[in-house]
C-alpha cells in the first residue's frame, strides 16, 4: 500500500521530467497563461535544468490539441542542415562519418518552435513564459545525482568545447548548485517583458 497520497489538482496540472520545469509550468499556469504558455515556460526551463539531455539551442517537437477545434497541430522543431552544404560533404571530406564539433550540429529549432507556438496558441509573451529558465540560468539550481553522474561520465567530451569551463565542470559533477547555462543566451532568444512575443524569432 502506498503512503504517499495521489497528486490530484482542481485546476491544472503540469507534468515533466524534472521537477523544475514543471514549476515553472505551473507558475505560468496560476498567473493566468494556458497550456501552450505553460508547456513553453517547461521547455525552456528543461534546457537549462537538464542540460546532460537536453539543449537549449537544440529541437522541440511539439504537438498541440485544441479543444475548441477538436484538432491536432503540430510543428516540427527540428533543425537543418545549412544550405549551403552540399549533400556529398561528409562523404567527401570525412568518409561519411559526421565529426565532433561544429559540424554535428543542426541549425537550432527549438527557440523558433516556442515562438511559433506562442504566437499561434499562446496568450503571454515570450519575455513573460522566459522567467523561470532565466532565474535557473541566472542564479543556479540543485545538481541531482544521475546530472552529476553523467556529466562527469562524459568529461573528456564536454572538454572539446572552448566554452565549457572548468568551473561549469567542477559545479556540475560536486556543487549542490549549478549554474550551466548562461542567462544571456535564454534572454537573447526573446524579449524581456511583456508585449515582446515576436522579437525572439530575430534576436
Amino acid at each position: 500500500m502506498a503512503h504517499r497520497p495521489t497528486i490530484m489538482g482542481t485546476r491544472h496540472m503540469v507534468s515533466a521530467c524534472q521537477y523544475l520545469a514543471a514549476e515553472a509550468g505551473f507558475k505560468i499556469l496560476e498567473a493566468g497563461g494556458n497550456a501552450i504558455d505553460a508547456g513553453v515556460a517547461a521547455g525552456m526551463s528543461l534546457g537549462v535544468v537538464q542540460p546532460e539531455y537536453v539543449n537549449f539551442a537544440g529541437v522541440a517537437p511539439i504537438i498541440i490539441y485544441s479543444a475548441a477545434d477538436n484538432s491536432v497541430f503540430t510543428i516540427p522543431g527540428l533543425g537543418t542542415w545549412p544550405k549551403a552544404i552540399p549533400r556529398d560533404h561528409f562523404k567527401t571530406h570525412h568518409a561519411g562519418k559526421i565529426p565532433q564539433g561544429i559540424q554535428r550540429t543542426v541549425v537550432p529549432a527549438a527557440p523558433d518552435a516556442w515562438i511559433t507556438a506562442l504566437e499561434r496558441f499562446g496568450t503571454m509573451s515570450f519575455g513573460d513564459v522566459a522567467q523561470s529558465a532565466i532565474g535557473f540560468a541566472r542564479d543556479g539550481f540543485p545538481v541531482y545525482p544521475l546530472m552529476s553522474e553523467i556529466i562527469t561520465e562524459h568529461e573528456a567530451e564536454y572538454r572539446m568545447f572552448p566554452q565549457v569551463t572548468s568551473r561549469d565542470l567542477a559545479q556540475a559533477a560536486h556543487d549542490s548548485v549549478a549554474k550551466l547555462v548562461p542567462a544571456g543566451r535564454v534572454e537573447g532568444c526573446g524579449g524581456r517583458g511583456p508585449g515582446q512575443r515576436k522579437d525572439g524569432r530575430h534576436a
